[in-house]
């Protein structure tokens, strides 16, 4: 009996390892940064920022790290954006408004160009 119970303890403390990871919270990979005010983009209110970030955490970062859209040209990141809303199973709405979340940081990038 004693031989089962430090494995009994292991596997306890890896799930809840594990369960931690998973969390909004402690998200493991890179998330983006708030948009900056202004950015000429989509305009988004403070509180659908935070609902878009809180988004980007758990339907994105969850599985990868960030990549900046700006990285990206238009039509190669609408690409990627319908294949993983598919893949993270998005709503519409939530689509939508992480697309306009995400749109902030090309209108950032194209900002910096200009100046």
């Amino acid at each position: 009996m004693r031989l089962q119970f430090p494995a009994y303890l292991g596997a306890a403390a890896l799930l809840a390892l594990l369960a931690e990871c998973n969390s909004p919270e402690n998200n493991p990979y890179d998330t983006p940064p708030p948009p900056s005010p202004g950015s000429g983009g989509p305009l988004l209110s403070d509180q659908e920022i935070a609902v878009a970030r809180k988004l980007y955490v758990a339907k994105c970062a969850k599985c990868h790290k960030f990549h900046n859209p700006a990285k990206y040209a238009d039509e190669e990141w609408r690409t990627w954006m319908r294949k993983m809303s598919r893949k993270s199973k998005l709503k519409p709405d939530q689509n939508e408004l992480l697309s306009r979340y995400l749109a902030t940081f090309r209108a950032d990038a194209a900002e910096q160009v200009i100046k």
